[in-house]
């Protein structure tokens, strides 16, 4: 009998853990978020003299309400990025965009996106950035 006790009591305590356990919002999941960095560039009257994605520009991802970036990758030749393995929760993907009058001559993109379940995989819109 006190066999049976001490396993249900076993039992129960690693239930109630397990349940109270919340993953946080960031990496270790299954979700993706994708998308692409559109560049252009802008001669001396504003006026587009060229246009295309672009490879090696760096987006950055927030986890949750932070500040700060948490993470950051680079595009590939084709523009495309992607940040995988993440939780369920709220991300702020942004990129810098040159801006001739902006403070420092650069303005932040930026994009919102909730993940709401396991392996879902978010297409954000194109960043379009003054390059």
């Amino acid at each position: 009998m006190k066999k049976i006790l001490l396993m249900l009591t076993l039992i129960l305590t690693v239930a109630i853990i397990a349940s109270s356990c919340k993953k946080e919002v960031g990496e270790g999941g299954t979700a993706t978020i994708t998308g692409k960095v559109f560049g252009y560039d802008i001669n001396a009257d504003e006026i587009i003299t060229d246009s295309s994605y672009v490879g090696g520009t760096r987006v950055y991802i927030s986890y949750g309400d932070n500040p700060w970036p948490d993470n950051d990758v680079r595009t590939s030749y084709s523009g495309d990025y992607a940040f995988q393995g993440l939780q369920k929760g709220k991300y702020r993907v942004f990129v810098y965009s040159q801006c001739n009058s902006c403070p420092f001559n650069q303005e932040v993109k930026v994009q919102y996106v909730e993940i709401t379940s396991n392996g879902q995989t978010v297409v954000l819109p194109d960043f379009k950035i003054l390059d």
